[in-house]
């Protein structure tokens, strides 16, 4: 991810303005949100920049005093060098690199999201509900939504469902035996093949596959899990 910063607006209406400058970047910010740790770890890579500690906060430079052109002085921002001062924001990265990202999921607790997904999944599938208990048992983010039709027109329900902010979201399938069947695999790879290319991620968790990996191979989506 590489990102850049800008002010904008005048007097009272000022802001910074943060976008994602790399070329194929789309979607860097969306990852930072779902990601628990991401923004701890791009806190204690600031405090590096800036010549603290991102343990202690202590100063690592015996030259730059304010700023210097290896932190935070640049060409572009000649015009704010005055301003400039690494120390002002040293407290508030130290905050930053210990903290978690959480997300707030339609105003419900995690227990409660957990409780409601597990009431509104197929009931008949052993394999969503080892799915569900694994994902709350180890920490890591949960569906949004459950027996979701994403598009009216595409004759396919996702067993659960991810929202990314500005983006088509993710579609989960939990696949049993059933799935396997020839008339059914052709007609499930010709609906979500249809909501891929309108820029839906699809995700498939079979059940002859051990779904901790499966888990895994997913982790910008699902999350690192707890203790990792």
């Amino acid at each position: 991810m590489r990102g850049a910063v800008e002010p904008v607006g005048q007097g009272d209406h000022r802001r910074l303005l943060f976008w994602e400058s790399a070329e194929g970047g789309t979607g860097a910010f969306v990852r930072l949100m779902s990601d628990p740790k991401a923004l701890a770890d791009i806190a204690r890579d600031a405090l590096r920049i800036c010549h603290f500690d991102p343990n202690t906060g202590e100063n690592r430079s015996t030259t730059c005093g304010r700023a210097c052109y290896e932190c935070l002085l640049s060409y572009t921002n000649q015009l704010h060098h005055a301003l400039l001062d690494r120390h002002l924001v040293r407290d508030y990265l130290m905050m930053l690199a210990g903290a978690t990202t959480v997300r707030v999921q339609s105003g419900r607790s995690r227990d409660e999201q957990y409780q409601w997904l597990e009431a509104h999944r197929d009931q008949a599938s052993s394999l969503e509900r080892e799915l569900l208990a694994l994902l709350y048992g180890t920490g890591r983010r949960l569906p949004d939504r459950a027996q979701y039709r994403p598009e009216a027109d595409i004759y396919t329900e996702a067993d659960f469902y991810y929202e990314r902010p500005g983006l088509p979201g993710v579609a989960m399938f939990v696949d049993g035996p059933d799935h396997d069947l020839p008339g059914r695999k052709a007609r499930d790879e010709t609906e979500r093949a249809k909501l891929e290319d309108l820029g839906y991620r699809v995700i498939t968790i079979r059940y002859d596959r051990d779904l901790e990996t499966q888990i895994r191979e997913h982790a910008d989506v699902f999350g690192p899990g707890a203790g990792e």
